[in-house]
This record gives C-alpha cells, sequence and structure tokens, in this order.
C-alpha cells in the first residue's frame, strides 16, 4: 500500500509543482499524511462500500461489484488526495486556482488509481475473501 500512495502522490506533486519548489520535501510532506491518515480512512471507505454494493446491488455478479467498487475507490480517494497534496504542498491564490489544480492533480493520478483499485478488487480481495473463508471454516 506504501507503494500505492507513494506513487499517487509522487504523481500529484509533480503535476503542480512550481519551478521554485522542492520536490523532495514537497512530495514527503503530503506522502506521510496519506500513508498515516489516508490509508486507514481508505480501508474504512474500502469496507462500507463494499457493504452498500453488495446491499443495494444483489443481483450484479462479483466481477461487475468488484469493478464498480475499485472506480468508486479510486475516485473518492485520488479526489482526497488531490486536495490533501495541494493544501499541503502548493501555494494557491484563489478558489479558482486550487479547482484548477484539483484537477490537474486528479486527471494525472487517476488512470494510475483506477489501475491500483481494479487489481485490489479484481485480485486481491477475492484472495483474501477466499483465505478468510477456508479459515473460517478450518
Amino acid at each position: 500500500m506504501s507503494i500505492l500512495v507513494g506513487t499517487i502522490t509522487a504523481i500529484m506533486t509533480l503535476a503542480n509543482l512550481q519551478p521554485s519548489q522542492p520536490f523532495l520535501s514537497t512530495w514527503v510532506s503530503s506522502f506521510i499524511f496519506a500513508l498515516l491518515v489516508m490509508l486507514p480512512i481508505g480501508a474504512t471507505i474500502f469496507t462500507v462500500l463494499s457493504k452498500l454494493i453488495n446491499l443495494y446491488l444483489p443481483t450484479w455478479s462479483v466481477v461487475q461489484k468488484n469493478l464498480l467498487q475499485g472506480a468508486f475507490m479510486a475516485l473518492i480517494m485520488e479526489s482526497i488526495m488531490a486536495v490533501v497534496t495541494i493544501i499541503s504542498g502548493h501555494n494557491y491564490a484563489s478558489l479558482t486556482q486550487f479547482v484548477g489544480m484539483f484537477f490537474n492533480s486528479l486527471v494525472y493520478a487517476l488512470p494510475v488509481g483506477l489501475t491500483f483499485s481494479c487489481l485490489m478488487t479484481l485480485v486481491i480481495k477475492p484472495r483474501i475473501e477466499k483465505m478468510l473463508a477456508n479459515e473460517a471454516t478450518a
């Protein structure tokens, strides 16, 4: 997970880095916050979203539910991380500039976030669920 967080915060930091700003210190502050605060929040959102999708879309296949969950997780987490990255490491003079930086960060990082999120929901989540089911029956 630290690779995911590090990659996405690095992309978002680079997307809005001013020439006078040092990359490493700007990225490290965003990375630490995302790792310590956003990761636990993401785990909570992941669990709640999974329960909501299963509750409201019971007839969908497991693959459809996992794809929807992956897309929602990517959009939610990338949006939150874009705000955090901009607030912690970038200067903006107006709301318009902040919104522009937000969408710039989101556009650059969302494809990576979607890839990681779909990997999590299509590959890792089913393996964890299978392992937990095996332990419960043993």
